[in-house]
């Protein structure tokens, strides 16, 4: 018998002893009178990126004082990664959340008012803790009036409905508010079935 293949039935031999879940694969063979093994680690893990999941809500009221109907398109702000318009539907004894990407009327000489129980904006993954007596800024988008932007301080009772109006051309902003709500770091993000969206108590768009 030939060294090689006394090399080969060896090497045989060793591969069919390794451990079928060893860590690290190791590939043995001859080459020249020589026995090779070349060790390939296993891949590392990817590490999978935390994502903010905490969610507030902003309440407020908009009037517009023109002739035409406007509409909110959309809205956007530095302590969240985006704004969701939602209105609510009763299901059985359960309020769901309804999103609406196209935005809502208000119309010619009317009011439209977002609040607890009721439609709302949708802070959805904030940036930073809502803490009370704070505030941050957040930029509604109507299709005539444009940008209006609006301080929203954070608290935990709805002020007086007329505090703090903002006007743009026909559109009037007033009683703008959220309440206290934490970042959460890491999580699978919130879900619309449901009026929670990982928010505290507090913070919760059906309170």
């Amino acid at each position: 018998m030939t060294t090689s293949r006394i090399t080969r039935r060896r090497l045989l031999a060793i591969g069919a002893a390794l451990p079928a879940a060893s860590l690290v694969a190791r590939t043995a063979f001859a080459h020249d009178g020589h026995d090779h093994a070349v060790a390939t680690p296993d891949a590392s893990p990817v590490a999978t990126p935390e994502v903010n999941t905490g969610t507030g809500a902003v309440y407020l009221t908009i009037s517009n004082g023109g002739s035409d109907a406007d509409t909110l398109l959309s809205a956007h702000t530095d302590a969240a990664q985006k704004v969701e318009i939602h209105g609510t539907t009763m299901e059985g004894d359960v309020m769901k959340m309804v999103p609406m990407p196209e935005g809502v009327e208000i119309p010619a000489g009317g009011t439209f008012t977002f609040a607890p129980q009721g439609d709302h904006l949708m802070l959805v993954n904030l940036n930073h803790d809502l803490k009370p007596n704070s505030s941050f800024d957040l930029t509604l988008t109507f299709a005539k009036a444009g940008d209006v932007t609006i301080k929203v301080p954070v608290q935990t009772e709805a002020p007086d409905a007329e505090a703090s109006p903002e006007t743009v051309g026909d559109i009037t902003i007033s009683g703008a508010w959220s309440r206290p709500a934490p970042m959460i770091t890491g999580g699978a993000g919130h879900d619309h079935g449901g009026m929670d969206h990982g928010a505290t108590p507090e913070a919760t768009p059906g309170s």
